[in-house]
């Protein structure tokens, strides 16, 4: 065989080999060549892991919550342990032209934790809280997730609208606005932080809150993954807790659906702020049996953050005058709860690992976006029968905030998953998604940051703000990185270090 031939045989035997490392699961570069983007972080007290090591595919899998995950491998996963190591990994970053993407609990469904090359800087063992029940504000670390800050608070008879998943770490959440319990009541969970302090690209600590750096007070009020920092403690107004909190449940036919869309249009219309109201379609009835032999219904939930039995009945009043009960196969009315059983994970949490298709919109038009989705699950099952779609139904309470840079520009949410039972749906479940977002995209009305594709979607990153918002982000991250030491958001021009 002449040289050429066996350059090419060589190539060829070297792409196999990738390929197979990459069904495998991770495609390792040297140790020698990961270690030295690491090389100097010595003074670190936290666990410090580099490509190439043993023990970095369990490590890199844990880092995002999902089953299934993109094949990104940051070159060192750096635990911090402290705000210390925070600085210390920040500043070893700029002085060697290395990336950073920041974690709090790996739970965005983009996983845009999971970056090629550079740093992945964790600070999920930072989850301290410091409450003072007299001035009803909390310090948290980014850490620390929903349900156990919801335990911690309601023992001092405060709460946080923190996420409606438990499990959720509120450093990525809060990043990202946070749509949280009774924001109809007390809005999006960002305009409850009151200050912050933040490790800059520079590796300085600075205060931001309305009277101190306020441009970057407005910039950690909903950029999202896209940040520019790494925030290490926020400053959080705390709420007094609804001392009667009720919920009623109704699972309603799909075939019902158009006549329950009605009775849901005129309870948004007439029902008060602290009415949350929650809607599903899926294949969640019965319980008892396997997701394939299960109905497509609509679950129906109203939740009453109500002070006395008195105030949970009128709060109620709306649903108890609606068809609902009609029309339900099963319901179950006005059930105590308390915050805390908030954070039981719901069925749909179980599933929820298993998503690889996800999308969401801001819409005023959540009837026809229903009917639409509901139409083509028919038509068109997805490979996953634990496929779902849900409405925040009149969750948004508050459109334009000055104080915020994030965008709520719809009064319903809606946001869609496709899930995967194996590796070969995850193509199909974009073909779907790819189809429900163009047949959506004239009902919609702005996205959110933490629940969108950005590389399958980029333009929906620019969507999340208004016009004026988005360049102003641009702006501080040329000001307050000018290295680029963060990664910007996936999916958009994400220039190299020092660029």
């Amino acid at each position: 065989m002449d040289a050429i031939g066996k350059t090419r045989r060589a190539f060829v035997q070297q792409l196999l080999a990738l390929a197979a490392a990459s069904t495998a699961g991770l495609v390792h570069w040297s140790r020698v060549f990961a270690q030295a983007a690491g090389a100097g972080l010595e003074r670190i007290a936290g666990q410090i892991v580099h490509r190439g090591d043993a023990s970095y595919p369990s490590w890199w899998a844990s880092m995002t919550w999902y089953v299934f995950k993109p094949k990104r491998y940051p070159e060192v996963i750096v635990r911090a342990a402290s705000e210390a190591d925070v600085i210390e990994t920040i500043n070893h970053a700029r002085q060697n032209g290395h990336r950073i993407s920041v974690r709090s609990s790996g739970h965005n469904p983009a996983k845009s934790v999971l970056r090629e090359g550079g740093i992945l800087l964790d600070l999920s063992q930072l989850h301290g809280v410091e409450l003072d029940a007299k001035t009803q504000t909390a310090w948290i670390q980014p850490g620390i997730r929903a349900n156990e800050l919801a335990q911690t608070t309601t023992r001092q008879g405060l709460v946080f609208p923190a996420a409606h998943t438990g499990m959720v770490g509120l450093g990525g959440y809060l990043l990202g606005g946070g749509l949280g319990w009774n924001m109809r009541e007390n809005g999006i969970a960002c305009r409850s932080i009151v200050g912050a302090e933040i490790i800059t690209a520079e590796g300085k600590k600075v205060m931001a809150s309305a009277e101190e750096n306020p441009d970057l007070f407005w910039a950690i009020r909903g950029a999202g993954p896209g940040f520019f920092g790494a925030v290490v403690r926020y400053k959080l107004r705390l709420y007094s807790v609804h001392q009667a909190i009720e919920v009623s449940t109704y699972v309603i036919p799909v075939e019902r659906l158009a006549e329950a869309l009605a009775e849901f249009e005129k309870i948004g219309e007439a029902s008060g702020k602290r009415l949350e109201i929650l809607i599903k379609v899926g294949r969640f009835h019965p319980t008892e049996k396997p997701y394939v032999e299960r109905e497509l219904v609509c679950v129906a939930q109203f939740f009453a953050f109500a002070h006395t039995g008195e105030d949970a009945q009128e709060l109620m009043q709306p649903v108890a005058a609606s068809r609902l009960a009609e029309l339900s196969i099963l319901k179950r009315e006005n059930i105590p709860i308390t915050y805390p059983q908030l954070y039981v994970p719901p069925e749909t949490d179980h599933s929820s690992p298993g998503r690889t298709a996800v999308e969401n919109m801001w819409t005023d038009e959540p009837a026809q976006a229903f009917r639409l989705l509901a139409d083509k699950m028919i038509a068109e099952p997805p490979r996953s029968p634990r496929s779902f779609f849900l409405c925040g139904w009149s969750f948004n309470s508050t459109f334009e905030d000055p104080s915020v840079c994030i965008r709520t520009g719809g009064r319903h949410y809606m946001s869609w998953y496709m899930i995967a039972e194996k590796e070969d749906d995850i193509e199909p479940n974009y073909a779907w998604m790819d189809e429900a977002v163009a047949m959506l995209r004239p009902l919609a009305r702005g996205h959110y940051i933490n629940e969108i594709d950005p590389v399958r979607y980029p333009q929906h990153v620019e969507e999340c703000f208004s016009p004026e918002s988005w360049e102003k982000l641009q702006q501080l991250r040329r000001q307050y990185d000018p290295q680029n030491v963060f990664h910007a958001y996936l999916g958009g021009d994400d220039p190299g270090p020092g660029t």
